[in-house]
C-alpha cells in the first residue's frame, strides 16, 4: 500500500515527528496519487494518513488531541429530511497517531447527535438514531483511555448537554430529564415532560424547560445532590417560557415568559432563591454584559413594532433608553460599550448602527442600512457591513473606533464575510470574489489603522479561513475547479508566506495537536482518509 500510514505502538512517536517536520521515511518518497497530479510531493501535499477510507463529518475536541469522523455513511430513505443528513459508523482517533477506534453505528451528523465534553475528556454520542422519534441510545467514552469501552447511559435520548466544567451530564431519556456525573453516573431523574436543559456557567445549577403540553415551564435545580443522595426539588420560574440566559457569574437568570398580544415579557431571577421579577414587556432581544454588570433588553415591543433598547444593572433594575426600535444588540468583550441595530427594518433586514459607551455615554448612530456587526476582541473597534445605494449598489465594510472617532471609516468596498484576527491584530475580510463567492481575495487592515492606511492583500482565491489561537497562522481553503473539494494552505502572518498542505480536502479543516502544530482534514478520491499535516512555518 503506497500510503503514509500512522501506526500504533513504537512507530507512533516516530511518525509524529515525521508529521511535525515534514520528513519522510525511506521508501516513501513517491507519495500517494492526487487528482490531476503525478504525486503528493509534486503537488505540495504534506499530509500523513491518520485513518484510511472515505470519511465525513470530521470534528476535533477542544484541546485538539482527538478527532471524530463517520464512515460508511448512508442517507436515510425518509422524505422531508435535510439532504445533507447522514447516518454512519463513528470513529475516534488521537491526532498525534494511534489506532482509529470504531465506537458506534447509526450515528447522525445532525446537531445534537455527537459532542465532545468541554474539558475534552469524553465524547458523547447517540447510536441507532431513530428519525421518527429523533432519539437514540446515548453513550459516553473516556478518550484518554485506549481500552475503555463506551458506557451506555440512556435508551431513548432526545437531548443531552455536558456541564461547562465537563464533570456533569444532563440528558432527556423518554421525556425524563436525568442528571449525573460523567462518565457513568449514577444519573438521577429530575423531572418529566422535558424538552431541553442548560447548565449555569459555573456548572452548579441546571435549568430545564418542559414541553409545551406541560405548560412550557422553566425550572431550576442545584446540581449537587442533598445529603440523602437525592436531588433537591426543582423550582418553577415561569410558564410558557421562550429564551433564557445566565449571566457569566451565574448570579442572574433572564428569561422570557409569554405575555399579552403574542409578545414575551422579560423576567430576572437571582440565585439562590430564583424568584423572578418582571423587568420589561414585548422583549425580543436581551443580553448580559460579559462582566455580569449590565443587562440590555428591548422593551415595549408589539407584534408589529420592535421595542426600545434599555440598559441597566444586571439585577433588572430600571435602566436608561439608548435606542429606538432595536433588533440586534451585543456588548463589547470588555463590557465598556454596547452595539445595536436601531430603527430596524424587518423587510430590509437592516437598521442603523448604534454604539453607546457605559455607564453613561451618549448613544451614537454611526452607520445606516446595516445587516450585522461584530466586536473586536479588545472592545476598541466594532466592524459592520453597510449597504450603499449610490453611485452603484455595494455592500461595504465599515470600521468604527469606540471613543476615538466621530465617524466610521470605510475599510473595503464589496465585502463577503469579515471578522477580527485573534488579539485584535487586524480586521480581516474576503472581497473581490468570483465563482459565486468561492474564490476571494483575503485582506487585512492592521489595527489601529493609520488615517490613510489601506488593507494588505494576504491571500488570493480563497474560500474559507481559520486563525490559530495566537493569530500568527491561517488555514485557508481554495475551491478546486475540477472537483467539489478544496486545497488547503498554511499562511504565516509575519512572513506573509503561503505553503500548500494538501489537495482534494473536504470542509472543515482544523488546527489541532500540541500548540496547534497540526492541521487535520479529510481527503476525498484517491487516498481517501483523515490526514494530519504540519501546521508550523
Amino acid at each position: 500500500m503506497n500510503r503514509r500510514l500512522m501506526a500504533t505502538g513504537a512507530l507512533t512517536g516516530a511518525l509524529v515527528v515525521l508529521a511535525l517536520t515534514g520528513c519522510k521515511r525511506e521508501g516513501e518518497a513517491k507519495g500517494r496519487a492526487r487528482p490531476g497530479t503525478q504525486n503528493a510531493e509534486a503537488a505540495g501535499g504534506t499530509g500523513i494518513l491518520l485513518a484510511e477510507g472515505a470519511a465525513e463529518d470530521l470534528r476535533v475536541s477542544a484541546d485538539g488531541r482527538f478527532a471524530s469522523f463517520l464512515k460508511k455513511t448512508r442517507k436515510p430513505t425518509v422524505e422531508g429530511i435535510p439532504p445533507q443528513m447522514r447516518l454512519g459508523e463513528l470513529y475516534v482517533v488521537p491526532v498525534e497517531g494511534g489506532q482509529p477506534r470504531r465506537i458506534g453505528d447509526g450515528v447522525t451528523n445532525v446537531p445534537g447527535g455527537l459532542l465532545f465534553s468541554p474539558d475534552s475528556r469524553h465524547v458523547l454520542f447517540l447510536t441507532g438514531y431513530n428519525l421518527a422519534s429523533q432519539s437514540g441510545v446515548l453513550h459516553s467514552l473516556v478518550l484518554a483511555e485506549p481500552t475503555a469501552e463506551p458506557q451506555r447511559l440512556g435508551d431513548a435520548v432526545t437531548y443531552f448537554v455536558p456541564s461547562p466544567d465537563g464533570k456533569q451530564l444532563a440528558f432527556v431519556d423518554g421525556g425524563v430529564l436525568k442528571l449525573g456525573a460523567l462518565p457513568a453516573g449514577p444519573f438521577r431523574p429530575v423531572g418529566g415532560e422535558v424538552a431541553t436543559a442548560e447548565f449555569s456557567p459555573d456548572s452548579q445549577t441546571l435549568f430545564f424547560k418542559r414541553k409545551l403540553r406541560a405548560a412550557g415551564s422553566l425550572l431550576t435545580v442545584p446540581v449537587q445532590p442533598l445529603a440523602t443522595g437525592a436531588l433537591a426539588e426543582p423550582r418553577v420560574l415561569g410558564d410558557q417560557v421562550g429564551d433564557y440566559l445566565s449571566s457569566a457569574d451565574s448570579r442572574y437568570l433572564a428569561y422570557q415568559s409569554r405575555g399579552s398580544a403574542s409578545t414575551y415579557d422579560l423576567y430576572v431571577a437571582e440565585a439562590p432563591e430564583w424568584k423572578g421579577k418582571k423587568v420589561a414587556t414585548g422583549t425580543t432581544a436581551f443580553a448580559f454584559s460579559p462582566d455580569s454588570q449590565w443587562l440590555a433588553r428591548n422593551d415595549g415591543g408589539k407584534p408589529e413594532q420592535l421595542g426600545d433598547l434599555m440598559v441597566g444593572p444586571a439585577s433588572g433594575e430600571a435602566g436608561r433608553k439608548v435606542g429606538d426600535g432595536v433588533k440586534e444588540l451585543a456588548f463589547s468583550p470588555d463590557s465598556r460599550a454596547l452595539g445595536f441595530l436601531a430603527k430596524y427594518d424587518e423587510s430590509a433586514r437592516a437598521g442603523l448602527m448604534g454604539v453607546v459607551t457605559l455607564p453613561d455615554g451618549e448613544p451614537k448612530l454611526v452607520g445606516s442600512r446595516v445587516p450585522n456587526f461584530t466586536w473586536g476582541a479588545d472592545g476598541k473597534h466594532v466592524a459592520y457591513l453597510s449597504r450603499f445605494l449610490k453611485p452603484i449598489y455595494s455592500v461595504d465594510l465599515m470600521l468604527y473606533a469606540v471613543g476615538g472617532e466621530e465617524k466610521a471609516r470605510k475599510a473595503q468596498a464589496g465585502v463577503f464575510g469579515y471578522g477580527f484576527a485573534p488579539e485584535n491584530g487586524a480586521l480581516v475580510f474576503r472581497s473581490g470574489c468570483t465563482r459565486e463567492g468561492r474564490a476571494c481575495d483575503f485582506k487585512a487592515l492592521t489595527l489601529p489603522p493609520a488615517p490613510e492606511a489601506a488593507p494588505d492583500a494576504w491571500l488570493q482565491g480563497i474560500y474559507s479561513y481559520k486563525f490559530s489561537k495566537d493569530g500568527e497562522r491561517v488555514l485557508a481553503t481554495s475551491a478546486r475547479m475540477d472537483a467539489d473539494t478544496f486545497d488547503v494552505s498554511l499562511y504565516d502572518v509575519k512572513s506573509h508566506s503561503r505553503r500548500l498542505l494538501d489537495q482534494g480536502a473536504q470542509l472543515p479543516v482544523y488546527f489541532a495537536g500540541p500548540g496547534e502544530s497540526l492541521a487535520v482534514y479529510v481527503l476525498k478520491g484517491a487516498g481517501a482518509g483523515v490526514y494530519v499535516a504540519p501546521a508550523r512555518p
